[in-house]
């Protein structure tokens, strides 16, 4: 049959079921058995009628989203799947994994990740949702946005030890961005998940491709607070004072001002220049943002000579949390790298922790070490008991007590 022939004739057959669709009374009856019969096409006439008549009704929504499924309609499909979990107020914690799934198939992965935020918010105590959010986010390389998620699991006890790691330590080093970069192969209307790519060539000290990456990010997205504050960094660390200057007049927001990234940059930006009142009260507020961050206190002690004479006893406290950091994350390392079953390793970590201040991941640490092999060398419910009567008064996530390093009033001072 001619090409033109068929063509008509299918045209034909689709204009029959869409007039027949839109006079059915019972335009779901009528998808259903087209399903039942496998005639997806005809069934996908009848797709704008029901979900006319059935706005309100997440089951006959995802009707129409496997009627689309069938037909390799992945954009629809995706919609339709979102629409219905907003529809029964994401209470189907399947149909919203079913979602996640369907967008982050076309590469719409933030919009994934705002629909898991959604699902989290309307219920907090969803932990499989929040854990796939907080992955979400940690593979995307936006660690800001993870962090709040990972410490409520870990304050939630829904941990193990692959989530106390990147608690810790963040993106783990052997982790591969490649999947991000398909996201945006998928999507390129959405270039935000190569952040991911720029933390790592960040990492690398590829400092010129870091800044193209950022800049393809924000120049399609201008108010991506990771991606500008980690650019404004990129450009200081790099020594690129004048580009730094037009950046921060470019992105003039309020937002930058609560990212320790930004401090940092500020901080090393006025170094370069000799500033170095200004660069250690940036370094003080990047530190206050952030005091997981050892570049910040590294900075501090560099420019400790005025220090020394006004609190000397401080230089010597910064230099054990540097070393306490440093610490922790090296047992972590080792801990990814020997198979994660090392009770020692556990306890070496979760005593550093208590050490920082960090006492609910540290408590967490030493809970984990009790499934882990046993080793008789480790006393683990001592080291766990010792941090549970210190968080019997319930501090906050990083205590500042008995740590003068973090004393709010050090940012006044400056």
């Amino acid at each position: 049959m001619p090409l033109a022939i068929v063509m008509a004739v299918v045209g034909c057959s689709q204009t029959e079921h869409a007039e027949t669709a839109k006079r059915a009374p019972r335009p779901r009856g009528e998808l259903k058995v087209a399903m039942r019969k496998q005639n997806w096409q005809e069934a996908w006439s009848y797709s704008d009628a029901v979900l006319a008549k059935h706005a309100d009704d997440a089951d006959a929504i995802a009707d129409v989203a496997q009627v689309a499924q069938n037909l390799g309609k992945t954009d629809e499909l995706a919609d339709l799947l979102v629409q219905a979990c907003e529809v029964e107020a994401f209470e189907n914690d399947d149909r919203v994994r079913q979602a996640m799934i369907a967008l982050v198939g076309i590469g719409r992965l933030y919009d994934a990740i705002e629909l898991l935020e959604q699902a989290v918010q309307a219920e907090p105590s969803r932990h499989s949702t929040r854990r796939l959010l907080y992955d979400l986010y940690l593979n995307a390389g936006n660690e800001s946005a993870a962090t709040p998620h990972g410490r409520q699991l870990v304050l939630d006890r829904q941990f193990d030890a692959k989530l106390l790691v990147s608690v810790g330590m963040g993106t783990i080093e052997s982790d591969d961005p490649g999947a991000t970069l398909e996201m945006v192969q998928r999507n390129p209307n959405d270039k935000r998940p190569l952040l991911r790519q720029a933390k790592q060539q960040f990492d690398d000290e590829h400092f010129a491709l870091a800044i193209t990456t950022l800049e393809e990010i924000t120049a399609q997205r201008k108010g991506f607070l990771p991606a500008q504050t980690l650019l404004g960094l990129v450009l200081a660390m790099d020594g690129q004072t004048e580009a730094f200057e037009r950046w921060e007049e470019a992105f003039d927001s309020e937002d930058r001002t609560t990212q320790a990234e930004y401090w940092l940059a500020k901080a090393e930006i006025a170094s370069a220049r000799g500033d170095e009142r200004e660069a250690r009260r940036a370094y003080w507020h990047s530190t206050h943002l952030d005091p997981d961050r050892i570049a910040a206190w590294s900075g501090i002690l560099r420019l400790a000579k005025d220090m020394d004479t006004d609190r000397p006893e401080l230089s010597e406290v910064i230099q054990q949390r540097i070393d306490r950091l440093q610490q922790s994350r090296s047992s972590m390392s080792r801990f990814v790298r020997t198979g994660a079953i090392s009770r020692r390793l556990a306890i070496e970590i979760a005593n550093s922790l208590a050490d920082l201040g960090r006492l609910w991941e540290a408590e967490a640490w030493a809970s984990m070490a009790t499934t882990l092999p046993e080793d008789d060398s480790v006393d683990v419910e001592t080291v766990r008991k010792r941090i549970v009567d210190r968080l019997r008064d319930r501090p906050p996530w990083q205590q500042v007590e008995g740590h003068p390093e973090l004393d709010p009033k050090l940012l006044s001072s400056e």
